[in-house]
């Protein structure tokens, strides 16, 4: 068992450990000196652990760029490493760091971009819109992801990017910087607005096929004189018959025709529903001073007409184009005989 020491045993320790505290000190006043030191001490680390609030902004960048620095560390190389372009910014907006790819990609070395704003940088209007957009990631202090920014080189060429910005905070959590990682997308652009005008050109090109296929379902010939031919050819339908009654029309007025030969050879089966629409198509181009001749017609299609219970006056009806042609044209010269001056 360990005896306690005596006075003068723990006097010559205070003694020690308070450095040019005389020996012959009191003991109290020695006590007294350790306690004084050891709150000290206690005052000093406590003020140490305590956030740093009132840091100068100067100083916190310096942090900051101290920390993002790359020599002797490894950064470099492993920045280097990341396909991707990355960048690092102070709260003033200038560059901390770039990796190769950032460099590369601007043609520029690091050092001429390192320490400098985009302004000094870039062009104005680039300049400008990376600036706005690395504002308000620092000033609302939130990620901004997947912004498409444009970019443009002093030689003229110019192309998109892919932006995924982070801010950087202190330990007290204000922001002192920010984060970028880039993907150049001009490729993708440029491949999508390819697309874009293809499909534009497909979309025209299909609008004139269309329009052509219609002007081909209800053609206008004009044969002679005073005299149209409309030869249609497949399925009926009430779309189809509309555009039939504005082309007969249409072609009436404009070859200011007195026969309208309306050829059904090509046609298979018009029901009764068709064939309503197809007598007021005669109907209407009878109005225009016009007659309306239907050749080429079958059993089926005959009936159809018959039972739809209209009257058939108005209409010619004969077995095939040739006998279609050959009563218009007799029938005009037997008006013209009457008539001399509808001759041209």
């Amino acid at each position: 068992m360990q005896s306690e020491p005596d006075n003068d045993t723990l006097g010559d320790t205070l003694g020690d450990t308070l450095g040019d505290t005389p020996n012959d000190t009191p003991l109290d006043e020695q006590v007294a000196a350790l306690r004084r030191r050891v709150a000290e001490l206690e005052q000093e680390l406590a003020e140490a652990r305590r956030p740093r609030e009132d840091t100068p902004a100067e100083e916190q960048h310096g942090l900051l760029a101290r920390f993002f620095s790359v020599d002797g560390s490894g950064h470099a190389a492993l920045l280097d490493a990341i396909p991707a372009m990355v960048f690092f910014k102070d709260r003033d907006h200038r560059y901390l760091a770039v990796n190769k790819a950032y460099a590369d990609h601007y043609r520029l070395s690091a050092d001429k971009i390192v320490g400098k704003r985009d302004e000094e940088i870039f062009v104005p209007e680039v300049a400008q819109s990376y600036r706005e957009n690395d504002e308000i990631i620092m000033s609302d202090g939130v990620p901004r992801l997947n912004v498409e920014l444009r970019w443009k080189l002093e030689d003229g060429s110019d192309g998109w990017t892919l932006e995924n910005n982070v801010p950087f905070r202190d330990d007290s959590g204000r922001v002192i910087g920010m984060v970028g990682v880039v993907v150049d997308m001009t490729a993708r652009k440029r491949t999508e607005e390819a697309l874009r005008q293809i499909e534009s050109d497909l979309l025209a090109s299909q609008s004139r096929l269309l329009e052509t296929i219609a002007a081909l379902s209800t053609p206008v010939l004009p044969i002679d004189e005073g005299v149209l031919v409309l030869p249609l050819v497949g399925h009926l339908d009430r779309a189809r018959c509309r555009k039939l009654m504005t082309a007969m029309l249409q072609g009436v007025e404009r070859h200011d025709a007195e026969f309208v030969i309306l050829d059904l050879t090509g046609v298979p089966l018009i029901d009764g529903d068709v064939a309503n629409h197809i007598l007021r198509a005669v109907q209407a181009v009878y109005l225009l001073g016009a007659q309306c001749v239907l050749v080429g017609m079958s059993a089926r299609t005959a009936g159809s007409l018959v039972n739809t219970g209209e009257s058939l006056d108005e209409l010619v009806l004969l077995r095939d184009l040739r006998a279609g042609v050959r009563y218009a044209m007799t029938r005009r010269k037997a008006l013209a005989r009457v008539d001399p001056m509808m001759l041209p």
